[in-house]
């Protein structure tokens, strides 16, 4: 027996079975669908308030890309620049690859540290989505990132008021 006529066989086989059940098939046992009862509209029911136009009006109102965009319960908290000897803290990367927090080391290229390592004098005890907290000579301290702002030549920076 040759290879297509195998083929020939097995596909007659498999149309002879499909027929087979075709014709087995239930007529007329099959139930009417059944018409589902829509609920009528209670005739005190309040229209419900959009509040869409607020909640765009509250999103536009603050820029999304400004550096001072935070949470107000981080206003109050230290910044990354305030320790002496230790780099500004400018960012933190939490996600399933794990935990860093950034340092900004003057004009070099940033230093990207994990749990344990050690910044200055200090040793990064542990890092969390808005905060890093630092074991050293002064004890445990609490870092948050903070931002450089841009001046204008010959003018101070001074850092940008923080939204309420």
């Amino acid at each position: 027996m040759t290879r297509l006529s195998a083929l020939l066989l097995a596909a007659g086989g498999l149309v002879a079975v499909i027929a087979l059940e075709v014709s087995n098939a239930p007529h007329g046992d099959v139930a009417p669908l059944r018409e589902q009862a829509t609920p009528a509209a209670s005739s005190t029911s309040r229209p419900i308030a959009n509040h869409t136009g607020d909640w765009v009006a509250t999103i536009l109102a603050r820029p999304l890309f400004s550096p001072d965009r935070r949470p107000a319960t981080v206003a109050t908290a230290v910044d990354g620049s305030r320790l002496v000897g230790l780099p500004r803290l400018t960012g933190i990367m939490v996600g399933p690859f794990g935990r860093s927090a950034i340092f900004a080391t003057g004009d070099a290229k940033p230093l990207v540290v994990q749990e344990g390592a050690r910044v200055a004098s200090y040793t990064v005890k542990s890092i969390e989505s808005m905060q890093v907290r630092l074991l050293g000579p002064d004890g445990e301290q609490v870092l948050h990132p903070s931002f450089q702002t841009v001046a204008a030549p010959g003018r101070p920076v001074r850092p940008a008021p923080m939204p309420r």
